[in-house]
């Protein structure tokens, strides 16, 4: 397995993966299906060099994974950053793919200085929650209705996980 970061290079498989998990998994992810697919190239290319997006290929090299992070726009806001989505397609779950990409977006936000990550993830996702529980995630709050998906609402919890060592639990 090797993870690194995407680049516009990597834009055709990242687009049929990511359409992929829309597919699959559209409660895993923000945008719609239909909203992914009007963007055009050069904006999902501007993204990839814009924001931190790491694949995770496995040993045919063909790209089975990938988890994007956000840094706070803000500048009050850069000691924070926002990890999602990830995904990893069903044949590869289960063969730490996903912990390798999470593992390895956390080390990249260390080492940028981020002291927080954050992330959402459906409340009915359990695997996902055992995964960002076991890397040191918790639970900090319940988002109702965080998305709409064909006008059924959907809720997420909002988790955390300090990378400074900060006691981020005192108040939960």
């Amino acid at each position: 397995m090797t993870v690194r970061r995407l680049t516009p290079k990597d834009l055709t498989a990242f687009r049929a993966l990511w359409a992929d998990g829309l597919m699959r998994v559209p409660t895993a992810f923000l945008f719609s299906a239909e909203e992914v697919r009007a963007f055009p190239n050069k904006d999902v290319e501007r993204g990839l060099e814009v924001n931190l997006t790491l694949g995770v290929f496995n040993d045919a090299k063909r790209l089975v994974g990938f988890v994007s992070a956000r840094r706070g726009g803000p500048k009050r806001m850069r000691h924070m950053a926002d990890i999602g989505p990830l995904y990893v397609h069903p044949d590869a779950q289960g063969q730490g793919y996903g912990r390798a990409l999470m593992e390895a977006v956390l080390q990249h936000l260390i080492d940028a200085g981020v002291q927080q990550a954050e992330l959402v993830v459906d409340v009915e996702n359990q695997g996902a929650q055992k995964l960002y529980q076991a890397l040191g995630f918790h639970v900090f709050g319940r988002r109702p209705r965080s998305v709409l998906i064909d006008g059924a609402g959907r809720d997420d919890f909002l988790m955390i996980k300090a990378l400074d060592g900060a006691d981020l639990t005192r108040d939960a």
